[in-house]
């Protein structure tokens, strides 16, 4: 046996023992930081640790213990840790404790607002850039954020008032950015208001759009201002929309709105060459065959419009219109039982949507109220409207039920 080898193993309980001294001095230090120090210099030492996220944790806590939990920068950093770390509902938990977020440096809650947004955490991003206040309205980048975190949340309404001024101090800072508009249309639109979302849309044309963008614009707006009456506005985007449509599906769809808009404008011989080539390609069209009805109701083809209507009722049996059309065509033809079947369902199909109309105004001035979104969820499935009324249905699920007396 050598010596060198005798010596090594000489070494190694030495080495042992400096190796056991250094990570009792670790620990002892660390314990130290921890409970002796200020909790103003534990926070300092915990951002110089923020890249090992699980040790900074357990030292920013020991901080907000020390200050009876009213720390709120090392709370904030408490958050962003959390987030570092995946452990996001946590974070959003533990800063909604935070007394006055407001007070705290609007930077570091605009820092903390992105880490959120990038994690999913809508909320949190949300309540931590709103309480940064005027430093996100300086910022076109941050405010378009703050914007975006709003509208994403699944009970945006909550907000519709703040995210639409929002969108207005955004369009003022970034005039080329067709953003602010898009979402001001969707929430207006959303709310019911087609004369504001058809506004929003034009601002939005104003605005540089990618070529998918610009047809679902178009085509929003050409059906809002129909409905509104305004035929000139439409037929200027219809216009446009033939020309710049580019695939087959989207040109059938423009074709068809292209039909309904002749037929508005009193060209029903016009409107109905239209539908015919529609239905040729598409038999079992649902929507053209009610407009095709329409159309053969008002050339008085009374045979071809019951044909039409009767099929589109029988697809779609909450077509409020074609079961008036029937109606009015079977009396026509002095076909009284068939005439007042349709027109009875009219009427109650008409009936449901004046309730609609009636308890969504009701519910824009009282926004949190949970038996008004389930009596529209329950008239939306009775009109066939499953989308709207499962939309209304998730609403009133985030809402708590009301106390009992």
């Amino acid at each position: 046996m050598s010596a060198q080898f005798l010596i090594g193993v000489r070494r190694r309980p030495a080495m042992w023992m400096i190796g056991g001294t250094l990570a009792s001095l670790a620990v002892s230090g660390y314990f130290y930081i921890t409970h002796s120090s200020s909790p103003e210099s534990r926070l300092a030492q915990s951002r110089k640790l923020s890249t090992h996220p699980t040790q900074a944790l357990v030292l920013v806590r020991s901080a907000i213990r020390a200050t009876q939990g009213n720390f709120p920068e090392a709370q904030i950093l408490e958050c962003q840790l959390l987030l570092a770390l995946n452990r996001g509902r946590e974070a959003s938990g533990l800063f909604s404790q935070i007394r006055d977020p407001e007070n705290c440096d609007p930077e570091e809650l605009c820092q903390l607002a992105e880490q959120a947004q990038t994690a999913g955490e809508l909320a949190l991003s949300s309540h931590a850039f709103l309480a940064a206040g005027e430093l996100v309205h300086r910022s076109p980048k941050r405010l378009k954020c703050l914007i975006f975190v709003l509208y994403s949340q699944s009970d945006n309404e909550t907000y519709a008032d703040r995210i639409l001024k929002l969108c207005r101090d955004y369009a003022r800072l970034e005039s080329a950015d067709p953003f602010p508009w898009l979402v001001s249309a969707s929430l207006y639109h959303e709310r019911g208001i087609p004369n504001l979302a058809a506004e929003a849309y034009r601002g939005a044309l104003k605005c540089q759009l990618p070529p998918e963008e610009l047809f679902r614009v178009r085509f929003q707006l050409i059906q809002l201002s129909m409905l509104l009456g305004d035929l000139l506005q439409a037929r200027e985007n219809c216009t446009a929309l033939l020309a710049e449509s580019q695939s087959s599906a989207s040109l059938r769809n423009v074709n068809a709105l292209n039909a309904e808009l002749l037929l508005r404008e009193g060209k029903s011989a016009e409107a109905r060459e239209q539908f015919d080539k529609l239905l040729e390609a598409n038999p079992e069209w649902t929507k053209v065959l009610a407009l095709r009805g329409k159309c053969r109701f008002e050339l008085n083809d009374l045979p071809g419009a019951i044909r039409d209507l009767s099929q589109a009722a029988q697809q779609n049996d909450f077509d409020q219109q074609s079961h008036y059309l029937l109606g009015q065509a079977y009396l026509k033809q002095k076909d009284a039982p068939r005439a007042n079947q349709h027109l009875n369902r009219s009427r109650e199909l008409n009936e449901l949507i004046a309730q609609i109309f009636t308890l969504e105004n009701q519910l824009r001035n009282d926004l949190h109220n949970r038996e008004l979104k389930l009596r529209l969820a329950e008239l939306n499935d009775r009109r066939g409207d499953k989308e709207k009324a499962a939309a209304w249905r998730r609403g009133a699920e985030k809402l708590a039920p009301p106390a009992v007396q």
